[in-house]
């Protein structure tokens, strides 16, 4: 059970929810790899002045470094896009999917709509509740 004073999500009951966990847990190696690589780099920079040798500020037309710099953001975008796509082909489309709420923001008020899975056939959450009433009023 997760209180509010824990800083780690809940234990995963289902599929979906682990893969989103594990999910996470990637995209926030990835901003960290990210992070150190570009901290590196500011702390390098800015070191350069005050140590002779040690930035060569006069590259240029380098295509080796220019292909570098484009194609790996390119990897980490392929990667964290890819496994976001299949998190949410699971989440919309995978066998224990028991229902679907669609949540419609509107300027003042919120619209939901529960579109729940019965008899093999997608039945709206209205059109359960008039069929309903509609066998109660018929039958006493």
């Amino acid at each position: 059970m997760s209180q509010w004073y824990q800083m780690d999500f809940p234990d995963p009951s289902s599929e979906p929810a682990r893969m989103l966990y594990c999910y996470h847990d990637t995209v926030l190696v990835i901003v960290m790899m990210v992070l150190f690589g570009v901290g590196w780099f500011l702390i390098l920079v800015l070191v350069a002045p005050f140590m002779k040798g040690l930035v060569n500020r006069d590259i240029t037309n380098s295509d080796k470094l220019e292909v570098a710099w484009t194609l790996l953001p390119s990897f980490f975008l392929v990667a964290i896009g890819s496994s976001s796509l299949l998190n949410l082909y699971e989440m919309e489309v995978g066998d224990n999917v028991g229902y679907n709420v669609s949540v419609t923001g509107h300027q003042w008020y919120w619209e939901y709509n529960y579109i729940l899975d019965l008899d093999e056939s997608t039945k709206d959450s209205d059109y359960i509740y008039f069929s309903l009433m509609k066998d109660y009023c018929m039958n006493p």
